[in-house]
């Protein structure tokens, strides 16, 4: 499923993710494109270096190539096993512009703060990049890793069917790559909850409500998990109540190291191309995020 991986890593060389990275590379037998991308000095400040007799960009560019290969010297890598790239430009603007242009099918990024929030730039990526996004956050992987997937709700909204398989498609990938152990989870929720609850409804009726809504979701939930081809039996969970809560919850205490969700597109709403839930649960986890879009996503960066 994933030949080609772009790890963005910004102005920065980080050898151990890299190193990293490379391996989950050589286990999914894909390639890997380490990206970094200068800001573009301002034309003041190039003229002033030009005054001066020296080119800054290629000042900048020979200090950091000079600098990769120190550090890959350490960390006894083999240049020649990964393809390096470096542009000029906004960070996630240039990432972007390289999946359209390459056709990558990943985007590995480094969460670039200590704070649960993701920063600017990983929410333009989750927001706006074409393929999916794996926001790398915490401890690197080690051993057998736990993943979870979470699927969305089960609605007749276009996409979400495909969106959901894609869902478990990517996790279970994972987890025959990395050899973890997989959790399936989804939240459900009554559409009517919140008008159940006033005098034109009996107790009788909410509650009768309410199980044809679990019964749909579950029934819903297990022709997914039939439909869909795991390397082992994936642990099952269906819970009730808000995911943007539950499924960071859940990761937490169950130890996941990464969960893989849907960021589901909404035309016509400028900025919000990602969906209140997975805005919500990237915004609360203190693990890894791999974000797949809906089939026929259109990034707004070209």
């Amino acid at each position: 499923m994933t030949k080609q991986i772009l790890l963005y890593l910004g102005t920065e060389i980080d050898t151990p993710l890299i190193k990293h990275v490379l391996d989950f590379a050589d286990k999914s037998g894909a390639g890997i494109t380490v990206l970094h991308v200068f800001e573009n000095p301002k034309t003041s400040v190039l003229d002033y270096f030009n005054t001066q007799g020296k080119d800054l960009k290629k000042y900048i560019l020979d200090g950091h190539n000079a600098n990769l290969q120190s550090a890959l010297e350490k960390e006894n890598l083999e240049k020649s096993r990964i393809k390096f790239s470096v542009r000029w430009g906004k960070g996630f603007i240039e990432c972007i512009k390289a999946v359209n242009e390459n056709k990558y099918d990943l985007v590995i990024c480094p969460q670039t703060t200590q704070e649960k929030a993701p920063d600017s730039t990983v929410m333009h990526l989750l927001r706006k990049c074409p393929c999916p996004v794996w926001i790398h956050h915490g401890h690197l992987w080690r051993g057998a890793v736990r993943i979870l997937a979470a699927i969305g709700p089960f609605d007749n909204s276009p996409g979400n069917e495909s969106l959901n398989s894609n869902i478990l498609k990517h996790a279970a990938e994972l987890s025959r790559v990395l050899g973890g152990k997989l959790h399936v989870m989804h939240c459900w929720k009554g559409y009517l909850e919140g008008v159940t609850a006033n005098p034109y409804f009996s107790e009788n009726e909410v509650e009768k409500y309410l199980d044809y809504e679990k019964s749909s979701s579950e029934r819903a939930f297990e022709n997914l998990i039939e439909a869909t081809s795991f390397p082992n039996e994936p642990r099952k969970v269906i819970m009730h109540g808000d995911p943007g809560i539950l499924i960071p919850e859940y990761a937490l205490e169950k130890k996941m190291d990464i969960v893989v969700m849907g960021s589901v597109a909404r035309s016509g709403i400028a900025g919000l191309l990602i969906g209140n839930t997975a805005e919500k649960v990237a915004g609360a986890l203190t693990e890894s995020l791999l974000a797949i879009k809906p089939a026929g996503f259109i990034s707004p960066v070209k």
